[in-house]
């Protein structure tokens, strides 16, 4: 099975934690940030008079050998009846992999056994299985609904023909924007993407810094422009960015957007930089699409299909307004000149050891400053 949506599972822990805490809570999975922020929901449900023990996971060292009884996790034996001055008692485990590896039979053991009103909470990026009774608990874990995984938000739709403004990363900094009081515009926060990077923990800061910078007179949603020169950290852009220059025919936003690809990189979806070959392909591709889809729209519209109608006609479903502005933007000669320089490239790319980037800086004085385009005979094919 999938592993859902971090925003949607963190939206399971909250009703969990309102509806009461079971005697076994285990968060897992590879997003440091969202286990922590399920473990802190959590704990706000933890009852003020209960015995609350915090455990750190990370310094069980000796991973090899079970403790069926309990004996070497004393913390355990709290949750038989509390302590002696509460009714009621929590463990908190935190970065419990080897914690849950040595243990994980002596909580199977004790998890039918834990007083009323008391819990067990246990954080680890991976919870192991191949124990029998781990195994069985974790499966029980699941089917009571105490069983929450936490996978990285993705950047980029799984469709690769959308927009990454589409991705749940970009959607989920929106969100967050919004809650903290700096409502951005998906462009906005998709820049933001680019500066900051893709750590959740790194683009809250961020956003909290931006929120105390504009010390509460925020527009209804800030656009790109507002971010100028307010960001802390260096530029990096995309091709998605540079082809919405192009096509919004701001020459300075696409001649800032190549320079930061080839100078910074470009990052692929692990979020490690894209070998400095791949970035012209990537980038001439994306574009040829957008192009293609700017130029059947153009098409439409010249021959009587209303404003209204044309996102539908030309199979646009997100961003519908973007897209009619692109097309009202460039006539059929202007998108048929950028095609065709966009394949001058793409030739000039596989038959000449040619700079990337200067190719990329050829096509836009063709399409800004109408620079003559190289035709297959020139390339001697």
């Amino acid at each position: 099975m999938a592993v859902p949506n971090p925003a949607n599972e963190l939206a399971r822990v909250e009703k969990l934690a309102k509806s009461g805490l079971p005697a076994v809570v285990l968060v897992t999975g590879v997003s440091d940030f969202f286990r922590g922020q399920a473990v802190t929901r959590l704990l706000r449900a933890v009852p003020a008079d209960a015995e609350l023990r915090h455990v750190d996971g990370s310094e069980t060292r000796d991973a090899d050998g079970d403790d069926g009884g309990g004996g070497g996790a004393p913390e355990l034996l709290d949750l038989r009846g509390g302590g002696l001055f509460a009714r009621s008692a929590f463990v908190v485990v935190r970065r419990a992999a080897n914690w849950w590896k040595k243990h994980c039979v002596a909580v199977a053991e004790l998890a039918p056994k834990i007083a009323p009103g008391s819990g067990l909470i246990i954080e680890a990026a991976k919870a192991d299985k191949r124990k029998k009774a781990a195994a069985t608990l974790v499966k029980q874990l699941a089917a009571d609904g105490a069983l929450f995984e936490f996978r990285d938000l993705f950047d980029l739709p799984y469709d690769r023909s959308r927009s990454p403004l589409e991705g749940e990363l970009c959607q989920w900094v929106v969100k967050c924007s919004r809650a903290l009081g700096v409502p951005l515009q998906p462009d906005s926060a998709w820049l933001l993407i680019s500066q900051v990077g893709k750590q959740p923990a790194e683009l809250v800061s961020e956003l909290e810094r931006l929120r105390d910078r504009f010390a509460g007179d925020v527009p209804a949603a800030l656009a790109p422009q507002d971010l100028a020169g307010k960001l802390t950290v260096s530029f990096e852009s995309t091709p998605f960015e540079f082809a919405e220059a192009v096509l919004g025919g701001d020459r300075r936003a696409a001649q800032r957007s190549l320079a930061a690809m080839f100078d910074r990189g470009v990052r692929q979806q692990d979020g490690r930089k894209m070998d400095a070959g791949g970035v012209l392909p990537f980038t001439t591709s994306w574009l040829f699409r957008q192009l293609g889809s700017v130029y059947e729209g153009r098409v439409l519209l010249d021959g009587g299909v209303s404003v209204r109608e044309l996102p539908a006609r030309a199979g646009v479903r997100q961003f519908a307004d973007r897209f009619v502005a692109h097309v009202r933007n460039n006539d059929q000669r202007r998108l048929q000149r950028g095609i065709t320089a966009l394949h001058a490239c793409q030739r000039k790319s596989r038959l000449m050891d040619a700079d990337p980037k200067v190719l990329l800086e050829r096509f836009l004085a063709q399409w800004f400053d109408d620079a003559p385009i190289e035709t297959a005979e020139e390339f001697e094919l």
